[in-house]
């Protein structure tokens, strides 16, 4: 009773049905009760129903071809019904909060602010080290002791801060700034420290010894440590640059026909354990390579034999490709053995067959570059 008590309520509907008259006596034959019953025009009712009785009325609506809609509703069952929507949103918006907030309790993200001397890697490693890293809790953090720790890491740091933000953790260091070393320097002559010829001259504390244009060997005094005009000379520790074109010479031999072996990408590889200088193969090669390159690799249990294929090619190089390809390789080997200020302006080249298949390629590089060094002072 209760139950059907709170299910009273009343529905505004529309009705669009051609023979009205004949739907409203289904209505009284069925002893459906409507209310407040207008006719909007010839096909269309406006009227009020029970919503107890809704289900019947579109049945019988439905039976007689014409269609219903709801325009309004009242009564404690559609109080409930809004209720229970909008208590829904309420509950899911409440779930989401808490969630959110549940969240914002860990560490999503750890932020490195560092100066120069101090990668922000390290300050992570020793992070994680420490068990610092995303997806710990807030509240196992000790800024304090995680400042102490990270103090003892390096002596290039001044003072750091760790501080939580949000969910993130911020770390910033400031590193020590050292004074800049006063540069000392000796007496005595700056010396060629190669064979070169001179291009051009920077002195900037003493008299140079030698002009552009000029070859020079290696020990030649280059600048002298002393200054003044005649008469009134003194010493001083000489200073200064002298830029010489020197030479490099590198050869390769180039094998222009015939046939090499080169790496196919086809590879195998054998596991093992060493037990007492016994080897215990969990995996043998299993590919019959007939030329093969062989790389052992050790570890502290696992021992691993990597098999890579070699076949047959045929080479048949112009001499020019022979020539472009040695030089270039050659150019790559010497740049590494040079410093950053020496550039190669300059390469003499000279070829030989030495047999039908192979050719020797020699190259000369000129090579400009500061030939004397203040670490290289004659007395």
């Amino acid at each position: 009773m209760a139950f059907n008590k709170m299910k009273k309520g009343k529905i505004l509907v529309e009705i669009k049905i051609l023979n009205t008259e004949k739907l409203l006596n289904l209505f009284w034959t069925k002893n459906i009760r409507v209310y407040k019953v207008k006719k909007r025009d010839f096909a269309t009712l406006i009227l009020e129903i029970d919503y107890l009785n809704y289900a019947e009325v579109k049945d019988c609506v439905e039976a007689l071809g014409g269609r219903i809609n709801i325009i309004k509703s009242a009564g404690i069952v559609f109080f409930l019904g809004n209720v229970k929507k909008k208590l829904s949103l309420v509950v899911g918006g409440f779930i989401f909060l808490c969630i959110i907030y549940y969240l914002s309790t860990y560490i999503w993200a750890v932020e490195v602010d560092v100066q120069q001397n101090i990668p922000p890697f390290e300050i992570r490693k020793q992070l994680n080290s420490i068990g610092i890293k995303p997806g710990i809790a807030k509240k196992s953090i000790d800024v304090k002791e995680v400042e102490k720790q990270l103090e003892n890491m390096s002596s290039e740091i001044l003072w750091l801060r760790v501080r939580i933000e949000g969910s993130t953790l911020k770390v910033v260091v400031e590193e020590k700034i050292n004074p800049p070393q006063e540069q000392s320097y000796e007496y005595g002559n700056l010396v060629a420290t190669m064979e070169g010829e001179v291009k051009r001259i920077y002195t900037f504390a003493g008299r140079a010894k030698v002009k552009s244009g000029q070859l020079v060997k290696a020990g030649d005094v280059v600048i002298e440590g002393i200054d003044g005009s005649e008469g009134g000379e003194y010493i001083l520790p000489p200073r200064g640059i002298v830029i010489a074109n020197t030479f490099y010479e590198k050869s390769m031999n180039v094998k222009v026909n015939g046939t090499t072996l080169e790496r196919s990408g086809e590879k195998d590889s054998d596991i093992y354990i060493s037990i007492f200088g016994k080897k215990i193969y969990l995996k043998k090669a299993i590919k019959d390579f007939e030329h093969y390159d062989k790389i052992e690799m050790s570890g502290k249990i696992f021992n691993k034999v990597l098999y890579y294929e070699r076949v047959e090619k045929d080479i048949n190089l112009s001499e020019d490709d022979a020539i472009e390809n040695a030089v270039n390789d050659l150019e790559k080997s010497l740049l590494n053995e040079l410093s950053r200020d020496a550039k190669i302006v300059d390469k003499l080249v000279d070829k030989e067959m030495k047999d039908q298949e192979n050719m020797l390629i020699n190259v000369v590089f000129v090579v400009e570059q500061n030939i004397v060094s203040e670490d290289t002072v004659s007395y």
